[in-house]
């Protein structure tokens, strides 16, 4: 799989360099399909992680299975929490 290393690094310090010179002026307005492609760059980043801890804590299969499913709906549950958004219905980002 690709690393998006760069790509993310320079992102994430355009947002914080804007974030520090605009002081809160303005919101970006991101659509739904542009949320939908953070929450995608974010889970892959997540699961990378995840996957790093349950190496270390040496998890079966199973288990590791059972954790993903979790955090993927404890993700939901937490987007649809804060913004009415359900990751599930595939229309509202489209």
């Amino acid at each position: 799989m690709r690393n998006w290393s760069k790509e993310i690094e320079f992102i994430a310090s355009d947002l914080l360099d804007q974030n520090a010179s605009q002081h809160g002026a303005t919101k970006p307005d991101y659509s739904n399909r542009d949320f939908m492609n953070t929450i995608i760059i974010f889970q892959t980043a997540l699961m990378d992680k995840m996957y790093n801890n349950q190496d270390y804590d040496n998890m079966t299969l199973e288990n590791r299975g059972k954790m993903a499913i979790e955090c993927g709906m404890d993700l939901r549950k937490l987007i649809h929490t804060f913004t009415g958004l359900d990751t599930h219905k595939v229309e509202e980002f489209l």
